[in-house]
């Protein structure tokens, strides 16, 4: 299943454009002054080359409550992909999760997902402000398995961010990072402590 991107993360966004953009989400200009006003001046250190291996390539971790609002988000939107972003830090060679950020689909398709620029960077602010970083996205494949597409694969363009897929038929989600050019599953560890999911839309 194919996918568009422009979270500044088509594919997996429209857009991971740089640490904090996934291009999954689609090129798309950085934040300008008035969109970063009172944050730090040159937050986003450029992205690992296509296909470099993860540098944090260990487990992801995220609360119950961030994948059941993956899931919930992803059900809500069928018959279309939803696709959204993921909120949280980088820890040694772990990733944490702490909020999953529902986007807009400006698609409105089954088969493609483009995230909503005003989205994408509400994300970051908010992800700053909160002393966080975007470390990845998430978009759904409404009516088969949460296993990368071709297009999945080709439009993934930073090690170092973390992939979800969501699958609503399956009541499954699964992660994935960029290494060698391929999307690699990744271990997803699961905890039943309190999360911060934003309330969907």
């Amino acid at each position: 299943m194919s996918a568009a991107v422009v979270l500044v993360f088509r594919g997996f966004a429209a857009g991971h454009a740089k640490r904090d953009h996934p291009r999954w989400l689609g090129r798309q200009a950085e934040p300008s002054g008035d969109d970063l006003a009172g944050q730090e001046t040159s937050p986003v250190p450029d992205r690992p080359s296509r296909g470099a291996r993860s540098s944090a390539g260990g487990a992801v971790r995220m609360t119950r409550a961030v994948r059941d609002a993956v899931l919930d988000h992803a059900r809500r939107a069928l018959p279309d992909e939803c696709c959204g972003l993921l909120i949280g830090t980088a820890l040694g060679d772990e990733t944490h999760v702490s909020r999953a950020w529902p986007a807009r689909n400006l698609r409105s398709s089954p088969t493609r997902y483009l995230i909503d620029p005003a989205d994408h960077f509400a994300a970051i602010r908010t992800a700053r402000r909160n002393g966080l970083r975007v470390v990845g996205a998430y978009h759904s494949h409404p009516t088969s398995p949460p296993s990368p597409s071709e297009t999945d694969a080709r439009e993934a363009d930073d090690g170092e961010l973390v992939y979800l897929i969501a699958s609503p038929a399956l009541g499954a989600v699964r992660g994935y990072r960029l290494d060698g050019g391929r999307l690699r599953p990744v271990e997803l560890r699961t905890t039943v402590s309190p999360g911060t999911a934003r309330p969907g839309r």
